[in-house]
């Protein structure tokens, strides 16, 4: 029995005393570990971020607005058709350059010309009308004399009967025929009487007449002039809407034509812009625009304002006028123009990577960057064409230094390292 409890205790021992081992081991390497000599950590180095700046001046400058309009003109006129015919013949061309009086387009005058007759016919018979009216008037008053002294004599004869029948000597009848003849010779004169009296008004009416029949006539003159449409003025043939052979009717357009010395350029001026035009006409200030068209430079002068109304919205247009010695667009065109404002004093120009945002830039102070809120008033051109953003100074002073690189991490505190 005891042989089998030592060899338990072995088989035990067997197993326990590597374990002991292993725990020795390792305690004894965590107390060297402890133990060893700490080596002193080197601190991080701060990244300085490598920006471009420019020092801060103050300026007074013009801000630019870029806009769009559209080529008009103040006297574009179309020509229609007076009368109903058949277009005879077509001499312009679009395009083309005419001068006033020039002959654009020629109507069939047949038709015209037959109603000119058929006013001078009607004419000729009213003045004939009036000419007898005249006439019978001048013989009226003569025979009126006539009819006055037959009255006369026919008054006397019926006194004589009366007076042969007081004494017996006549008979009734002589009497009854001489008032017979009396009654016939008043009512004669009272009808000559009556036609010199309306005389007057059946002139009137026949000279009235005739003024109407005047004024168809001339009426169909006219008509018949306007066959031959010619140009009102010195103008450029824009478009021709008619061919020979066609027949138009009494206001169907044919040509449009416009005068090239009256175009002008209009464009609607934005909300937050109109205040700085509207303060450069106040003070009858130069206002001044250039456009590219046609690979030309092309300078315009603002005019005036002018009211719009666009599909129900309701706006402020600019009128800028073209400078007569240079190239002058067709109207119709689209232009993409630059309009120069009145000048502002006290202003920061700086490039656009230099914004961030709408209203922030970064100074360098102690190589660190620290933010600054700022007003942008507009936007302009270096003189190498180069964009501009027009700030207001805010906190920024004379001589700062602005970075004008665009950092992703931009952050006030940030460290940089400037250059010019």
């Amino acid at each position: 029995m005891s042989t089998a409890v030592n060899q338990k205790k072995t088989r035990h021992l067997t197993w326990i005393l590597p374990l002991l081992v292993m725990a020795v081991a390792i305690g004894a390497f965590l107390a060297l570990k402890s133990s060893k000599p700490q080596t002193p950590s080197r601190p991080a180095l701060e990244k300085s971020w490598s920006v471009q700046t420019q020092t801060v001046s103050f300026s007074t400058i013009r801000p630019e607005v870029v806009l769009y309009g559209q080529v008009e003109s103040v006297q574009m006129t179309q020509l229609s058709a007076s009368v109903t015919a058949f277009v005879e013949s077509v001499i312009s061309k679009e395009g083309q350059q005419v001068e006033k009086g020039d002959l654009l387009v020629k109507l069939d005058p047949r038709d015209t010309q037959l109603i000119v007759r058929q006013r001078e016919a009607d004419l000729q018979s009213v003045d004939a009308k009036l000419s007898a009216a005249r006439t019978q008037n001048s013989a009226d008053k003569k025979a009126l004399n006539i009819e006055k002294k037959l009255y006369a004599l026919a008054s006397k004869s019926v006194s004589r009967y009366k007076d042969l029948s007081k004494r017996k000597v006549g008979s009734d009848d002589q009497l009854d025929t001489a008032r017979k003849n009396l009654q016939q010779q008043a009512l004669a004169l009272n009808n000559r009487e009556q036609a010199i009296n309306a005389y007057p008004s059946q002139l009137a009416q026949l000279k009235a007449e005739q003024e109407k029949i005047k004024a168809l006539r001339d009426s169909a003159l006219l008509d018949l002039e306007r066959t031959s449409i010619t140009a009102p003025f010195k103008a450029r043939i824009s478009s021709i809407k008619t061919a020979t052979g066609d027949r138009v009717k009494s206001g169907d357009p044919l040509i449009t034509l416009y005068d090239p010395t009256q175009l002008q350029l209009r464009s609607q001026i934005p909300s937050k812009t109109l205040p700085w035009v509207r303060q450069g006409l106040l003070e009858s200030e130069d206002l001044k625009a250039t456009a590219v068209i046609d690979k030309q430079t092309i300078t315009l002068n603002l005019s005036h304002l002018a009211s719009s109304v666009s599909n129900g919205n309701t706006g402020v247009d600019a009128l800028l006028q073209f400078t007569p010695e240079q190239f002058i667009p067709e109207p119709g065109r689209t232009l993409s123009l630059t309009l120069f404002l009145p000048e502002i004093d006290n202003v920061i120009t700086i490039p656009p990577s230099a914004l961030y945002g709408t209203d922030r830039v970064y100074r360098v102070r102690d190589a660190k960057l620290e933010s600054v809120i700022v007003s942008k008033v507009g936007d302009a051109h270096d003189d190498n064409g180069s964009p501009l953003i027009l700030i207001q100074p805010g906190d920024l002073q004379a001589g700062d230094s602005l970075i004008i690189t665009q950092l992703p991490n931009a952050i006030s505190g940030l460290p940089v390292k400037a250059t010019e």
